[in-house]
């Protein structure tokens, strides 16, 4: 669970600390569905996280966040940026990863924050001209506070 906590920490960090250069806006079905809301993806941003064991950090926000604007996030972690298409397991947050495992982590302005820590999950990763597309099945996820755990589902692209 620590490890969890840390994780959302890490990822809430990013939320409110970085920011994208150039405004874009999302094309196609690049939403994701959270305990029954949907969010469309506005700006995504790749970054590597450091400390410990360096990942790959995809992260899907539904506007572009700041010190003072708080978003709604989705966030994948890789052990290394997918280089081809094909099936990637979701795993639980805080497990060792293989290549091509990752992890997920979402966050909402209630605030609200969320994490996998079910069983492996077959996941389909497009890469084209070095851009992730995911499609993730319907997952429950763990609520870190006390609030319920929440389903998740959706197709996200990196912009």
């Amino acid at each position: 669970m620590k490890k969890l906590i840390t994780l959302m920490a890490l990822a809430v960090a990013f939320c409110s600390a970085c920011k994208k250069d150039k405004s874009e806006t999302a094309s196609g079905d690049n939403s994701w569905t959270l305990a029954g809301t949907t969010y469309k993806t506005a700006i995504t941003y790749k970054t590597t996280t450091s400390g410990g064991t360096a990942t790959i950090l995809y992260n899907f926000w539904d506007a572009t966040p700041s010190a003072t604007v708080k978003v709604n996030s989705l966030a994948l972690s890789f052990v290394e940026a997918p280089s081809a298409s094909g099936t990637y397991q979701l795993v639980a947050t805080g497990q060792a990863k293989t290549a091509r495992q990752f992890e997920i982590s979402a966050g909402t302005t209630a605030p609200l924050y969320y994490a996998y820590i079910g069983t492996s999950v077959d996941v389909q990763v497009t890469v084209s001209s070095g851009k992730i597309k995911v499609t993730l099945p319907e997952v429950s996820l763990k609520c870190t506070t006390s609030s319920p755990d929440a389903k998740l589902t959706g197709t996200v692209q990196e912009m």
